[in-house]
């Protein structure tokens, strides 16, 4: 009995092609945009967790901000006794590092490209997890004499020495040529700067390199993020008066930023996915309606040769159900295709697992249930007196 339900109503929108591919189009668009909704918003969830385990939710960013009420106002900033300074009057606080960030080019393709150069040292690795693929990392003895030697982010080794090995080269920066001797394996971070096409050198050879020497943003951990903050405040307030001319960030609330952008994100597709499978739902029930009233003789045929009202409501409910589920299987394909798209211009991995693929045919099913009710119903209360007489 199922078997034939089935083929029958396979059969009837094979009937109608034109009818039945515009019907489902709505069902297509709203699956396919729940289907990125998950996958780019799970993608991108992954990815900050992933970021936050690699730096670590203790770490507090420092750094200088503007003074909008006076624009003229000179800017003040750190230097490295003032770090000695925080470590040994802030108990709270584990570790600090400096980030001296300027900017190098490089000539490449007919045009010149830049790239970050970080002043840092040796604790700046420890605190934000950094290992070296080849090489090894910036030593206190590199910092202590002042040594020519640099590490480069996998990205731009590959961009400044696209056909040789980049570890052992020399590398111009500002006039100097500095020695690379490590390449930095791959890692997300929640701070500004991308070090993955960044030049990492000690950073009192920065000073020397570039003609300003003050530092702008530091890298502190704490036993206690909210205690270590607060420290942090009165420090600054101590040292320069006004602690609000300092910003201090927790990763965690850098975190908690990029996921409510991720949730706006995502209550966004939801929205459009909802829309879109209501409209598609109507169209849905619309053609049934008018597949009812086409058939009206055949219900009545099916009806006097013994066929049940029950009979009648499960053959249009199937064809309600099948409908929709073409509609999720090809809004889920089309989905999966758009994410992959998206992912190419934003540089992350889809995540696309039976988990989503059961809950678009659970969404299409549940869908198709929804909207076939009603016409079955109809369906299956015509009189059989009445409509065998029907042309």
């Amino acid at each position: 009995m199922t078997r034939d339900i089935v083929e029958t109503a396979w059969q009837s929108l094979r009937a109608h092609r034109l009818r039945t591919g515009l019907s489902v189009l709505g069902i297509v668009i709203g699956i396919a945009s729940f289907s990125i909704m998950y996958s780019v918003g799970e993608a991108a969830r992954q990815k900050t967790i992933q970021a936050l385990k690699e730096l670590g939710g203790d770490i507090l960013r420092v750094s200088t901000k503007a003074d909008k009420d006076r624009p003229n106002r000179e800017e003040i900033s750190l230097n490295l006794k003032d770090l000695a300074t925080i470590q040994a009057t802030c108990p709270n606080v584990l570790d600090v590092s400096p980030e001296f960030t300027n900017n190098a080019e490089f000539f490449r393709a007919g045009k010149f490209q830049s790239f970050n150069v970080i002043g840092v040292l040796p604790i700046y690795f420890s605190m934000n997890k950094i290992q070296v693929a080849r090489g090894h990392l910036i030593s206190d003895h590199d910092l202590q004499y002042y040594l020519p030697v640099c590490l480069l982010g996998e990205e731009l080794a590959v961009e400044l020495f696209p056909e040789k090995e980049a570890l052992g080269q020399m590398v111009p920066i500002n006039g100097y040529l500095l020695k690379v001797v490590g390449i930095m394996k791959k890692t997300e971070r929640l701070a500004a700067e991308d070090i993955n096409r960044a030049a990492l050198i000690p950073i009192t050879l920065a000073q020397r390199l570039f003609p300003t020497k003050k530092i702008r943003t530091i890298y502190a951990r704490g036993k206690d993020t909210n205690i270590s903050t607060a420290e942090l405040s009165q420090f600054f307030y101590r040292r320069f008066g006004e602690e609000q001319r300092f910003e201090i960030q927790s990763q965690k609330l850098i975190l908690e930023t990029q996921q409510k952008s991720i949730k706006i994100f995502e209550y966004v597709l939801w929205t459009i996915g909802s829309i879109s499978l209501l409209v598609g739902g109507i169209g849905i029930m619309n053609i049934m309606l008018v597949s009812v009233t086409e058939r009206v003789r055949e219900i009545g045929i099916r009806r006097a040769v013994g066929a049940t009202k029950w009979d009648i409501k499960i053959q249009f409910m199937f064809e309600s159900i099948l409908l929709c589920l073409l509609g999720g299987l090809g809004g889920a394909t089309l989905g999966f295709l758009a994410s992959r798209l998206i992912s190419r211009s934003f540089q992350f991995s889809p995540v696309f697992s039976g988990k989503l693929l059961l809950l678009a045919i659970s969404i299409a099913t549940v869908l198709g249930i929804v909207c076939g009710t009603y016409p079955a119903v109809r369906a299956a209360n015509q009189d059989p007196t009445i409509v065998l007489r029907y042309e």
